[in-house]
């Protein structure tokens, strides 16, 4: 091989090593979430359940949430439930901050998969989640819907049961004879 070619192999070789060192720069692990904010809470709450780490996540939950549901039975239902591969960006839409509580809205946006014909297609799933704050930190009274489901009793509560009574009308009495009462057994004649 001449010269140029070689020229040619090494400029090969350094861009791809360099497209490689891009990529690990980029891919970084991002900062911490900041726990003393209630939108930092919620993501890291997220974050822990999406990379496999309940307990981090469990640690994030409020005081009676802890309460109802152990360490264990949480860690169990997340891990059983959740198995990864969520697509799409989660975003903190709103934070609402009322005192020792607040409110975050929050939202996931994944690619659809629809038909490549009609462009690409994505939704959007809006979750809110509410926060006290608990001994100086804020901890998480009602997660995400997406991550509700770990413990029947952090759910919101299903409205009241709706009772439906049904009348049934009286059943018609037999058509009474003429001159007699009904259930009057007529007399043969004589």
């Amino acid at each position: 091989m001449d010269r140029f070619t070689w020229g040619i192999v090494a400029g090969t070789i350094a861009l791809v090593v360099l497209g490689i060192a891009v990529v690990l720069v980029v891919r970084r692990s991002p900062s911490p979430a900041d726990l003393t904010t209630p939108e930092g809470t919620v993501r890291a709450y997220v974050e822990a359940i999406e990379s496999g780490r309940p307990e981090d996540a469990w640690n994030l939950l409020g005081e009676r949430q802890q309460t109802d549901v152990t360490k264990d039975e949480f860690i169990r239902r997340a891990t059983g439930t959740y198995r990864g591969g969520r697509d799409g960006r989660v975003a903190i839409d709103a934070v609402e901050v009322t005192g020792a509580s607040a409110r975050v809205d929050l939202s996931r946006t994944s690619s659809g998969g629809g038909p490549p014909i009609f462009g690409p297609s994505t939704y959007t799933n809006r979750m809110t989640a509410r926060l006290e704050q608990q001994r100086g930190q804020w901890r998480i009274t009602v997660p995400p819907d997406e991550y509700r489901y770990f413990s029947e009793r952090l759910t919101v509560p299903a409205p009241p049961s709706v009772i439906v009574i049904t009348a049934t009308p009286p059943t018609p009495s037999p058509a009474t004879p003429p001159g007699g009462s009904a259930g009057a057994t007529p007399t043969p004649a004589r």
